[in-house]
């Protein structure tokens, strides 16, 4: 692009500076923003949820959880005292 009329050579240079500045961020940005694709898509597929039937657990009385017992505090405090 040549310079334009109304610009001095320094401000033309200047100018040329200042655009190869901004190219240069917006390509850092761009990078940026494909890495943070990238990294969003591998965790994606790192965490897809598989929605394959799974086979139920078969009843398995050893398995069982006992009853929650209770603690002496709360015993007095059902007792209505």
């Amino acid at each position: 692009m040549k310079r334009p009329p109304h610009m001095s050579a320094a401000e033309w240079a200047e100018y040329q500076q200042r655009q190869a500045e901004h190219d240069d961020l917006m390509a850092q940005i761009a990078d940026r923003e494909a890495q943070m694709e990238h990294d969003l898509i591998a965790t994606y597929d790192e965490y897809e949820l598989d929605f394959s039937p799974v086979p139920k657990p078969e009843a398995d009385p050893a398995r069982r959880t006992p009853p929650p017992h209770r603690s002496p505090a709360s015993r007095r405090r059902s007792r209505g005292r």
